[in-house]
């Protein structure tokens, strides 16, 4: 089975330490912010999801590095945050994705 015909699985990242992620549109959603189990969610998409839109999380990810450090390059950012993130789809059965860093500026 290839990545694409995977379904994103939910993991971790909202500050559990159980899945309280689930994607949702390429997106990243609370599955602890509905008021009843299989209600609507009322928080989340704001965080690329780094199984169906890995380019996207990359960048968010690099740039949240970059700000945090006086003396990261953004190309060292990029490459961090791709390393790091394909190191955990592999935890998660995924195939590392493609990714060339670069210096540019963050949008």
């Amino acid at each position: 089975m290839t990545d694409a015909n995977k379904e994103c699985p939910e993991f971790p990242f909202f500050g559990a330490s159980y899945p309280d992620a689930t994607c949702n549109n390429g997106y990243l959603w609370d599955l602890d912010s509905c008021d009843e189990p299989g209600g609507p969610l009322f928080s989340g998409g704001d965080y690329p999801c780094p199984f169906c839109n890995f380019e996207k999380h990359v960048e968010r990810s690099a740039e949240n590095l970059w700000n945090e450090s006086e003396q990261m390059t953004p190309l060292r950012a990029r490459t961090l945050a791709a390393d790091g993130l394909n190191a955990f789809r592999k935890r998660h059965g995924f195939h590392t994705a493609p990714y060339t860093p670069h210096d540019g500026e963050f949008s």
